[in-house]
């Protein structure tokens, strides 16, 4: 069962300060309460049964001639006499407005606020910006001086060249493989592992601690409604207070393991030719040659390979080799004068004494 509270307000034109519910005109100055009363509990001083049965449930009415507040059982306003039909506003439609013009005012000011620090937030990130923007060209600029191409000028201090022949020996030689080669001689054949899968093997049970909410009790909880006539009415309701509930839930884990797949695996002789030596020759001119090899009866040339570098020395007195085409490497004599724009990966751009323009390794300095 609800109860009803004894509600006080204050005279906004005296300043007299607690006045009772069921006073309608302030005793300090005797003006009626008007418009601009709000009503409040002071010491939560309950009426009797027999007061509460007398207090009516709705608000009272608002005289828009002279602004006083009556008591909803008033047929004519206590102030001024007028019609309480010709009124459409109650205490609460008063309180809704003031709230209104209080929301627009903080939605204003909000809107203020909020502008204010879109503003502030806009002259940091300018600032941010400014400040990524100096980092970035720093970075930039590290960046270009390690990975963009250095152009330097340098001299040919020496031509060298390297040639090399394979030299091949036909001879009987045992192997395995997953395939069978054509000419092969088999020995015999076995199943071996190829590669292994991840295959689901079993399953494993574990124990996860978890935490869930849960209700302890309820909680009586008072709220009070202003009836907007001096006096307020105590509703209460049951809530739900929740505790922090600590359970062990099963889970099932799926555990793996490696499969081994099985495939043949063919071990046999073959007669095939086979690299044992090699025959080289080297020089540091321009006049590169091949060897001729002695070869056996059962040998054979294989591949034939060359390589034609520059050792060059820049303005500061460091050397680096470059290795070259063969037809580019002839157009370059010792004490021609280059210029070489070199990349960050190896590779460089060789410009000849005549303009053109070759490509190049470095392979050592």
């Amino acid at each position: 069962m609800s109860k009803i509270i004894r509600g006080y307000w204050d005279c906004s034109s005296c300043d007299t300060k607690g006045i009772r519910g069921d006073v309608r005109n302030c005793p300090g100055c005797g003006k009626p309460r008007g418009d601009d009363v709000k009503f409040y509990i002071k010491d939560k001083e309950y009426l009797s049964d027999e007061e509460a049965a007398k207090v009516s449930h709705e608000a009272d009415w608002f005289c828009e001639y002279c602004g006083a507040l009556n008591a909803a059982s008033e047929t004519k306003c206590k102030g001024c006499g007028a019609e309480k039909a010709a009124s459409d506003k109650d205490y609460h439609d008063l309180r809704r407005e003031e709230q209104a013009k209080a929301d627009a005012a903080a939605a204003k000011k909000a809107a203020r606020d909020n502008a204010a620090l879109e503003a502030q937030r806009a002259q940091a990130k300018k600032k941010r910006l400014i400040g990524f923007g100096i980092a970035a060209v720093a970075i930039i600029a590290i960046l270009m001086a390690i990975f963009m191409p250095k152009t330097s000028d340098a001299t040919v201090t020496q031509v060298a060249w390297e040639r090399s022949i394979a030299i091949e020996q036909y001879q009987n030689v045992e192997e395995s493989d997953w395939e069978l080669p054509e000419g092969a001689n088999l020995h015999e054949k076995k199943n071996e592992v190829h590669h292994y899968d991840q295959v689901l093997d079993h399953y494993e049970t574990e124990y996860v601690e978890k935490t869930r909410e849960v209700i302890d009790h309820y909680e009586t909880v008072y709220e009070y409604e202003d009836l907007g006539n001096g006096n307020f009415e105590e509703v209460s309701h049951e809530e739900p207070v929740y505790v922090t509930e600590t359970y062990t839930e099963e889970v099932e884990t799926p555990v793996y393991r490696d499969k081994p797949v099985y495939q043949t695996k063919y071990y046999y002789d073959i007669d095939k030719w086979v690299e044992v030596r090699t025959s080289d020759s080297s020089g540091k001119d321009h006049n590169p040659k091949w060897n001729e090899p002695t070869l056996a009866s059962d040998e054979r040339e294989g591949t034939r390979t060359g390589v034609y570098t520059i050792t060059v020395e820049m303005k500061k007195g460091k050397a680096s080799v470059y290795e070259l085409e063969e037809s580019a490497w002839n157009g370059v004599e010792v004490g021609d004068s280059l210029e070489i724009k070199q990349h960050h990966d190896g590779a460089a751009e060789i410009k000849l004494p005549g303009g053109e323009t070759i490509q190049a390794t470095r392979i050592g300095e």
